[in-house]
């Protein structure tokens, strides 16, 4: 730490003496940074010059420098500009490394840890764990970038990376570091200003070793960057720094408290992906940001699995309309603030139409697509559905039933994909014996996923109740919405005589939908007809 430290001291960096890092905070040997004495609001807990940071420079930066960058950067500039940031920071980080003790880095590589839990190292094993999850695990392997992409680089430019660095394993490592611990920021264009040029990658000393808190009452500090040129002392001579990172106390922060700030409104599953860690269970908390990804073609296939004989009908035709309405992306969303997303739910209702009530449809959307509801849809940078029949329409149809049995059909099969039950998450957390970090985590992930789509399913049984008439009689599906049932139930009934009244079913919701389009046309507003931004 004192060796660190004096580093960074030495470049014009700072680093608040009542603060102690690399603690262990927890029984997993994380570590972290802790306030030795009360903290202030306000005052400076660290600052961290760009000098200190490691990090593949910008065009606007090489220009400003005027050559003095490194051979490596000046390599990897100018030969190798197809890499993607992420691989152009690791060679840098694996340049450095092969320096040994000649590299200016030295002393934060000293601090780096030797191992992490990112899942781009998990085995094949481990990784059977997170089958059904929001973790994307699909594409080339660790090593077959590392054969394919970097291998290649370092032996041709042996004189950069020495062999000891040319090692699977010391990539494995070194990659699973910058995944974890870089801070990804937004490229400033240096003509406009504007933030909106790619991503650059920054491993910042000390402040890499603050974690992170999804509840904001937990957070005690903040992550700002400045590009002002400011002037400091070191031994007494004045050192002018050109840009640093700077975190202040943003509230008083006690004696042992851990500080912590945020990495964004990031859900389990991507913590895990990108960091390599999920926050500790909490009895009663669950973290919002959880979400499940509803893939298309697992809720077309729930369609033609329902037996409705007008799901067949016209539906490619039908599946055009929805991919031109924006409503069959890469994946519908549940989340623990729409268990049953509005586009999810026009898409299973357009599915059931029948032929005559799809062809209203298609016949008001192509009256929309002239233009004459144009100036009702706001221009937005990410495309927006052009139509959403919601369940407020749902309600007053006669294919509720068959639409809602679809939708718990789906709930099912999304709950399959995983490799365990519910109840089998459950009890592996309360066993005697010592559970596997990585297996702990994995289960953690999995158990927010399935409680969101328990909500999903409980949401869909309510519509269904709500959808049958008093003298309808009670319904097998409540114990669907058993917070212990895992979904898989038996598929419904089928729906033959669920389409008799064409003009009070489908056919008038269509009717609805045609009459809220006919008023946006002169600025009235219709509730059930609305936009929604997708959740990213």
């Amino acid at each position: 730490m004192s060796g660190f430290a004096s580093w960074l001291g030495g470049q014009g960096g700072y680093l608040n003496p009542k603060l102690t890092a690399f603690t262990q905070v927890d029984d997993n040997g994380d570590r972290g940074i802790v306030a030795e004495e009360d903290i202030e609001e306000g005052q400076q807990l660290m600052l961290i010059p760009l000098s200190c940071c490691l990090h593949m420079p910008t065009q606007q930066e090489q220009a400003a420098s005027q050559g003095q960058h490194t051979a490596v950067v000046q390599y990897l500039s100018t030969e190798q500009t197809h890499l993607s940031p992420f691989l152009s920071t690791v060679l840098l980080l694996l340049y450095e490394v092969g320096q040994g003790t000649a590299s200016r880095f030295h002393a934060y590589l000293q601090t780096l840890p030797q191992e992490h839990d990112c899942v781009l190292c998990w085995s094949k094993g481990q990784l059977s764990e997170l089958e059904g999850t929001a973790i994307e695990i699909a594409g080339d392997s660790t090593r077959t970038v590392f054969e394919r992409e970097v291998l290649p680089i370092m032996q041709h430019q042996q004189q950069l990376w020495p062999p000891d660095v040319q090692t699977y394993e010391a990539f494995e490592l070194y990659a699973g570091l910058v995944q974890s611990r870089a801070f990804h920021m937004l490229s400033e264009n240096w003509l406009t200003g504007l933030a909106q040029e790619g991503v650059e990658l920054y491993m910042l000393p000390a402040i890499d070793m603050i974690n992170h808190a999804t509840e904001p009452g937990k957070r005690n500090t903040l992550l700002r960057k400045s590009s002002a040129e400011t002037t400091v002392k070191v031994d007494g001579a004045p050192l002018t720094l050109h840009g640093f990172f700077t975190m202040k106390a943003e509230r008083d922060i006690s004696k042992g408290e851990q500080l912590l700030h945020t990495y964004g409104d990031l859900s389990d599953a991507q913590l895990l992906q990108t960091y390599g860690f999920v926050e500790a269970f909490q009895p009663g908390y669950e973290n919002p940001h959880n979400f499940v990804p509803v893939p298309v073609h697992l809720v077309l296939q729930s369609c033609s699995e329902s037996g409705d004989e007008t799901v067949p009908a016209c539906f490619e035709s039908k599946k055009r309309l929805l991919e031109q309405a924006k409503l069959l992306r890469n994946a519908f969303v549940v989340t623990a603030q729409e268990a049953l997303p509005d586009d999810l739910v026009t898409a299973v209702q357009v599915m059931h139409m029948e032929a005559h009530e799809f062809s209203e449809l298609e016949k008001v959307e192509a009256t929309d697509d002239m233009g004459e509801a144009s100036t009702s849809r706001p221009a937005s940078a990410e495309p927006q559905p052009a139509f959403l029949l919601g369940t407020g329409f749902l309600n007053d149809t006669s294919d509720a039933q068959a639409v809602c049995t679809t939708l718990l059909r789906l709930v099912d099969k999304l709950l399959r994909r995983y490799p365990t039950s519910l109840k089998e998450d459950a009890a592996a957390l309360h066993r005697d014996r010592p559970m596997p970090h990585r297996w702990k985590m994995a289960v953690k992930v999995r158990m927010g996923e399935k409680e969101l789509l328990q909500a999903m399913k409980q949401a869909v049984v309510m519509l269904m109740l709500d959808s049958q008439g008093p003298d309808d009689g009670d319904s097998d599906e409540d114990d669907a919405s058993s917070p212990d049932d895992d979904g898989e139930e038996e598929d419904s009934a089928g729906s033959g005589d669920q389409h008799q009244e064409h003009g009070t079913g489908a056919e008038a919701a269509v009717a609805r939908l045609l009459g809220a389009k006919a008023s946006s046309h002169t600025g009235l507003q219709d509730e059930s007809l609305h936009k929604k931004h997708r959740h990213k």
